[in-house]
């Protein structure tokens, strides 16, 4: 089984690292896709901002009117101005005067048209130097005097571009979104997958268990015939022998029954866990426990009221009688052992109910180990009690801890839910 779920565990990590590869190589190439498309939008802008402005100057020099209504209503503003930034011709938004960027001044007509976006106008501005695009910047270098900057004119031009500045926000939007989109995309794919790995684990445990039980089920009847022989021959010889030999046929007797009980035990372990639940009041529970070990046991309810829960009551009550009489075997060495406290405490959802005693305690290194099956510190010990409670417990969604007390000793507490458990599986059947 550890070598299955090691297998599980490096499938389910290599399977994670596959998703990351994939997450981030998707919203790479989704990026570079929305990167690429906004990038394209933008040249288009700008190439129809200088057709624009070559339309305005065209008509400027005609003096004729620009050809078209729809081209007119983007128009905010148009100017041509002097070198030195003072207005030749201007309408609309252009400014009296125009301030000339850094660059403009310093590269002169080489310097590339500039293009400017105002979100709270929704506009763009386009100012260049006239006549100079990049196909004149040869001829600006064969003919320096006549591309001068005195003897050359500077172009204003405001649009409206609501549209282009919407599918910006849009472009932005789907950068953000998208590998947030994927990562939750991706992310289910995985919680999808980590159930299932979930559900194989479950389903290998089921079925090794249900080898088990099998195997179990056929050793546990090859083992009782045989012991069921012994028993009959050893009352056989406890008539016949003498007085003396007798000590030798109890030691014989006393392991048999051993035996016996750990074949039984281990029956119990391997069987439906949900068993048939049924109401059960746990402080009326408790208190006819405790009936059976005379005085060695306090019981107190700190619920203050009826307690109900839904379990099978010979399954609580294997539950119960172990934790007790492992508290009670923890004490049997001490002189004057004090009685074993059990208190039963609620919770909005919650019924616990503690087994404390004064023993030895949880050995440091036991941790969870204790509940592993055939794990005992104790010499007669089966080491399988912990580990059928635990499991009769978990059935129904409840807990079971156990842990040292501060001042020495053990506390086991058991804590159930208060509602209505897993239906047992009608196809497992009950013993």
């Amino acid at each position: 089984m550890a070598r299955g779920f090691h297998r599980f565990f490096k499938e389910e990590l290599l399977f994670f690292i596959f998703l990351l590869a994939l997450f981030l190589t998707i919203t790479a190439l989704v990026l570079v896709l929305i990167s690429g498309r906004s990038r394209r939008e933008s040249l288009l802008l700008e190439y129809e901002a200088q057709r624009i402005a070559a339309a305005l100057m065209e008509a400027s020099r005609d003096g004729t009117e620009l050809d078209g209504e729809a081209l007119e209503e983007r128009i905010v503003g148009f100017g041509i101005y002097t070198s030195q930034g003072a207005a030749v011709q201007r309408f609309g938004s252009a400014p009296p005067f125009l301030q000339l960027p850094g660059n403009l001044r310093e590269e002169g007509p080489l310097q590339a048209p500039i293009l400017r976006f105002h979100e709270e106008r929704r506009t763009l501005t386009l100012i260049r130097w006239i006549g100079m695009v990049p196909g004149m910047m040869d001829m600006h270098r064969r003919m320096p005097r006549m591309m001068r900057p005195e003897n050359l004119q500077l172009l204003f031009l405001e649009l409206t571009v609501e549209d282009y500045l919407s599918a910006r926000r849009t472009f932005r939007a789907a950068g953000f979104l998208a590998p947030l989109l994927i990562l939750l995309v991706i992310g289910f794919v995985g919680y999808l997958y980590h159930k299932n790995v979930l559900y194989r684990k479950t389903l290998a445990s089921q079925q090794q268990l249900a080898q088990l039980g099998e195997a179990s089920r056929t050793l546990s009847h090859e083992i009782k015939n045989p012991l069921s022989a012994i028993r009959i021959q050893t009352g056989i010889l406890r008539k016949t022998l003498p007085e003396g030999s007798r000590e030798d046929l109890r030691i014989i007797e006393e392991e048999v029954s051993r035996l016996s009980l750990l074949s039984d035990r281990i029956g119990d372990f391997l069987r439906d866990p949900v068993g048939k639940p049924e109401t059960i009041n746990l402080d009326s529970f408790v208190r006819e426990m405790i009936l059976r070990y005379d005085r060695r046991i306090t019981y107190t309810n700190e619920a203050g009221s009826v307690v109900e829960i839904r379990f099978d009551r010979q399954r609580l009550r294997s539950v119960m009688e172990n934790l007790i009489n492992n508290a009670l075997e923890s004490q049997a060495s001490s002189p004057e052992p004090p009685p074993v406290q059990i208190t039963l405490s609620t919770s909005r959802s919650r019924a616990e109910i503690a087994v404390l005693d004064r023993g030895e305690g949880v050995p440091a290194e036991a941790g969870e180990k204790i509940f592993d099956p055939f794990y005992t510190n104790k010499i007669n010990g089966s080491g399988v009690g912990l580990s059928i409670s635990k499991r009769f417990v978990e059935a129904v969604g409840g807990a079971l801890r156990i842990q040292s007390r501060k001042d020495g000793g053990t506390e086991a507490v058991v804590a159930l839910p208060r509602g209505n458990p897993p239906q047992a599986n009608p196809s497992r059947g009950n013993p």
